[in-house]
């Protein structure tokens, strides 16, 4: 929990350009600032260096990066919309039934609205992703997704998100049941444009700018 805290700030203190591309990120002057221990820290770090928003370099430590720009996003959800509808149609021809069954298992526990649904939510598309069999595509959507996690606004969906997402799960996994391509396709590309809807809320609550 207090990792995610510790994510959660820094994340926001990079966006919001209070920690400048460049900036050495030193635990211990992190420790101070945010009043949370160092494990919760190195977590978070850990964290943002995956997303791309820090990078840990040799001899350095952790350096906060270039945050994607709004132009960047767009093509990457554009990018993200084409692969990853695509590999749930192809999921089509090998999915099976415990494959339905993790998925309708991950969409129960999202109804329960837990603190990490968007755990949940990654663990849903990466089981169809998987159930394709190419996994060099899969890794190329994994790396999509996680390029864009440092803008996303992960540990504050509102409820209202919440309860769309968990309609279009529910959407994919009755559409990967009836084994209808066209019916896949449009289901996965509507739950990949609602992602991008929360980014640009993300860009007008947080960053007080508008997101084009």
């Amino acid at each position: 929990m207090k990792s995610l805290m510790a994510y959660e700030k820094i994340r926001d203190m990079i966006l919001k350009g209070q920690k400048l591309p460049g900036t050495r990120l030193i635990i211990a002057d992190l420790e101070t600032e945010l009043e949370i221990g160092k494990g919760p820290i190195r977590e978070a770090l850990m964290r943002l260096d995956r997303s791309g928003l820090v990078q840990n370099i040799p001899y350095k430590g952790a350096v906060v990066a270039t945050p994607p720009t709004p132009r960047e996003i767009l093509y990457i959800y554009e990018l993200r919309k084409e692969l990853e509808s695509m590999l749930a149609v192809a999921a089509l021809d090998s999915i099976a039934g415990k494959d339905i069954a993790e998925l309708e298992k991950l969409h129960d526990l999202m109804l329960a609205m837990p603190h990490d649904h968007y755990q949940c939510d990654i663990d849903f598309h990466f089981c169809i992703y998987r159930a394709a069999n190419l996994p060099h595509l899969y890794n190329i959507a994994k790396a999509y997704i996680f390029s864009v996690e440092s803008v996303l606004n992960v540990y504050r969906r509102k409820k209202g998100h919440i309860i769309k997402f968990n309609a279009e799960h529910y959407d994919i996994i009755q559409a990967l049941k009836s084994g209808d391509r066209e019916k896949v396709r449009k289901a996965m590309a509507q739950n990949i444009e609602s992602g991008l809807a929360i980014i640009r809320e993300t860009y007008d609550d947080l960053l007080q700018q508008p997101f084009d």
